[in-house]
């Protein structure tokens, strides 16, 4: 089975150059002025580490982070994130004010206190949990929200094996499967068991990535 390439296009509206990238699990990494030429760098690349032909390329799943209202927010290219409790997009739901946009905003908080750079990535309740694992790299800590029917938005922390702080973290249990579990159900698991919605992934889950 050919293996997914996830790769992350940073936009630094502040420097120069504006946008850098990094993918896995092939681990390219590099900059450009704009996200097609980042992408053009990427998959030049790509092509040459693999040493394959543009069309032998395995499938490429692409993401793009920029800093909103000062915290980095990751996307699925092409996704379409909806609030479920009213006609706008998710996003307007995960920056406004409530108690469990206080939560999030807590944990950022904490996890950039104790030097990690927390991310937020939208997601869709029914997304399975490895497709954030494999955007994922050790030493990431990245806020998983998504949509929620009753409370507007949910969420829960998946913090690699080296990020920073919150060493304290229960270790989650990722058996057979569970690559397979939503995120929704992830999230409500992790409550369940350890009445936290912040874990920590063990190296071999994320070396199984992909």
């Amino acid at each position: 089975m050919t293996t997914n390439e996830n790769v992350v296009f940073r936009n630094h509206s502040d420097q120069q150059p504006g946008i850098t990238y990094r993918s896995l699990p092939s681990h390219c990494a590099g900059a450009a002025d704009t996200i097609a030429e980042a992408r053009a760098s990427y998959r030049n690349e790509l092509t040459s580490r693999l040493n394959v032909d543009r069309h032998e390329l395995p499938r490429v799943i692409e993401h793009v982070e920029a800093k909103v209202a000062g915290i980095w927010v990751r996307s699925k290219v092409g996704a379409v994130h909806r609030d479920r409790l009213s006609d706008r997009m998710f996003l307007q739901r995960v920056l406004s004010a409530g108690d469990v946009q206080d939560e999030v905003r807590a944990h950022l908080g904490a996890a950039t206190e104790r030097g990690a750079e927390p991310v937020i990535v939208l997601a869709e309740p029914e997304d399975p949990v490895g497709t954030v694992l494999d955007q994922m790299t050790p030493d990431d800590a990245l806020v998983v929200t998504f949509p929620d029917e009753r409370r507007g938005l949910a969420w829960a922390a998946i913090h690699g094996p080296h990020s920073a702080g919150f060493d304290e973290l229960p270790v989650a249990r990722f058996d057979t499967g569970i690559r397979e579990l939503p995120i929704e159900s992830f999230a409500e698991s992790c409550i369940a068991e350890h009445r936290l919605r912040a874990v920590r992934v063990e190296p071999y889950v994320l070396a199984r990535a992909s």
